[in-house]
């Protein structure tokens, strides 16, 4: 059964997903004036890996990946997108790493940096173990692979335990958040829906585990066995996917606000001609300054910090931390004795 249609509907769905959501992101960025930071180009790394990764993946399925038996020209292609999709995993994990690294001081810090150092590691570890040769097993003595055996249990048990602490550190990633903003200055409701915007990562971490649970049920060469490796290829290309739309969702904030500004501006505009005043100001507010003179005084204590400066649009700009207090106290307001007659 060649499973090729339903692989590259799956993949090519989901890879457009990731290009919409990265591209509002890098717009929204741009035309803000904020830039891009170290995170956003990670991102667009890993975007660019994901399209090259697709393509190969395309290409598998479309020149002899379901046959019996593999030449060695496909067993590299296979070897280059599974290595293309370790680094794309790794890589947008990264990303959000470093954007919660502008988000926090003090001993979170060191977290979010052994968190970034291990995925990494654990990345380039079994990239290389990818390309080793397996003890006992002739069909991977060949010349395209690295001149050093490995046991196949130590090497599928150390690729599961990859997995397996891919999904820790989606987990460990979006609890962050909830740190980070809940002793904030803001309302309870504006925290949590921050805060579960900002762990959609959990999303993420629920589609890894359901994934790894489901290829540990083994995959012998049936009648299904490319059915299942085409799914399989889109549970890892979704992991990759998944992790970069719920990176962008949370900048799209200032999009939002302008979309819901415009759209309320319209209907007040369409309201506007069909609203009449029912009634007049009586002649003593007459506020023509030849009938009356009007003194007003104001007096402020002010406290807290008021500034020119514009206020961030993204969150990631450390826009949820500002903070902007007035207070007024007295004012004092003085009618001249002919504004009252």
């Amino acid at each position: 059964m060649n499973p090729e249609v339903p692989l590259n509907l799956g993949l090519w769905f989901l890879y457009a997903g990731a290009t919409f959501f990265l591209s509002l992101r890098v717009w929204i960025k741009l035309t803000r004036r904020h830039g891009m930071w170290w995170d956003d180009w990670i991102l667009v790394v890993t975007w660019l890996i994901l399209t090259a990764n697709n393509s190969l993946i395309t290409t598998e399925y479309a020149t002899g990946y379901v046959v019996d038996k593999w030449d060695d020209r496909m067993q590299i292609l296979i070897q280059i997108t599974s290595c293309g999709t370790l680094i794309g995993q790794a890589l947008s994990k990264t990303a959000f790493a470093a954007t919660l690294l502008k988000l926090t001081k003090g001993w979170p810090r060191y977290i979010l940096w052994f968190c970034i150092i291990t995925m990494n590691a654990y990345m380039v570890a079994k990239c290389i173990l990818q390309w080793a040769k397996i003890t006992d097993k002739k069909s991977y003595d060949v010349w395209y692979r690295l001149n050093f055996h490995v046991g196949w249990k130590f090497r599928e048990d150390f690729k599961e335990g990859g997995n397996i602490y891919n999904i820790i550190m989606d987990f460990v990633m979006a609890t962050f958040p909830w740190f980070i903003t809940w002793n904030l200055d803001m309302r309870k409701v504006e925290k949590i829906g921050l805060c579960l915007t900002m762990s959609l990562g959990m999303i993420v971490a629920i589609i890894a585990a359901i994934r790894t649970g489901w290829k540990d049920g083994g995959n012998p060469k049936d009648e299904w066995y490319f059915w299942r490796n085409a799914h399989s290829n889109i549970w890892y290309s979704s992991e990759i996917v998944g992790t970069i739309i719920v990176q962008c969702i949370p900048v799209l904030r200032p999009l939002l606000r302008d979309i819901h500004t415009s759209l309320t501006s319209k209907k007040i505009a369409s309201i506007a001609p069909d609203t009449k005043r029912r009634s007049k100001m009586p002649s003593i507010y007459d506020m023509d300054d030849s009938h009356s003179s009007h003194n007003a005084r104001a007096y402020s204590d002010a406290k807290g910090t008021v500034t020119d400066e514009p206020m961030p649009d993204s969150w990631d700009n450390r826009g949820i931390y500002t903070k902007k207090d007035f207070e007024l106290t007295t004012v004092e307001v003085k009618h001249s004795e002919r504004s009252m007659v």
